[in-house]
């Protein structure tokens, strides 16, 4: 395979202006962009406790396109509207310094995204699927032996810390949300993710917390 100099050049360049302190901190901020969001605290959100998951596959989140606003303090129209059930494998997890855990999964096809589970005591004030959020963290720990406790420091520079490997079939419900890509593990073309999650199971179960209904074609 032949290497390409340009490409490898913005690669490089990017990863050298994120060791600085300042590339690695404007990072940061971005990344907690629209937390309000990410943590179902929005006023919009409320709109979506009881609602139904649709289910959907990888592949079919994947194809969705990028809304043109993504909105600093709400929701954009459509996937950031709906709450979604999809079965996969996990491929892989951490902890981030965040505190959520990062969630990679994946299709068949070979088809990767993330889902991600905040810290319960980090969420933003007044969100409205606390009390599933928390349900979600504790099946998962239980699920891979692991003991709450806090999020890992992190250096702002430096490489970030590595995905513990599994191979577990899920099912997982969550919130649809864009993220930006900004070369985290396992992130889907157009960056949507499940943030949060609010139901997960193992082993071909589903989550118990509401019934399901087919996508439309």
């Amino acid at each position: 395979m032949e290497t390409d100099a340009i490409r490898d050049y913005l690669a490089t360049s990017k990863k050298a202006v994120l060791q600085t302190q300042v590339g690695a901190e404007a990072l940061q901020a971005a990344v907690h962009q629209r937390w309000s969001v990410k943590t179902g605290a929005d006023p919009e959100a409320q709109n979506l406790v009881g609602q139904a998951p649709t289910v959907t596959t990888i592949a079919q989140l994947c194809a969705i396109a990028v809304p043109a606003v993504l909105p600093p303090d709400g929701r954009s129209v459509g996937a950031e509207e709906t709450v979604y059930q999809l079965d996969a494998t996990l491929i892989g997890y951490k902890h981030e310094s965040d505190g959520d855990y990062h969630l990679v999964v994946v299709d068949d096809h070979g088809n990767t995204m993330v889902a991600e589970i905040p810290d319960p005591a980090k969420l933003a004030p007044g969100s409205f699927f606390a009390d599933l959020i928390a349900a979600a963290r504790h099946a998962f720990e239980a699920q891979f032996a692991i003991k709450p406790t806090a999020a890992p420091a992190q250096a702002l520079t430096g490489p970030a810390p590595a995905l513990t490997r599994a191979t577990e079939s899920v099912t997982i419900q969550g919130l649809g949300f864009f993220d930006f890509a900004h070369g985290q593990d396992g992130v889907a073309p157009n960056a949507i993710e499940l943030h949060p999650v609010t139901g997960i199971a193992f082993g071909g179960s589903a989550p118990g917390n509401a019934t399901t209904v087919p996508t439309t074609q």
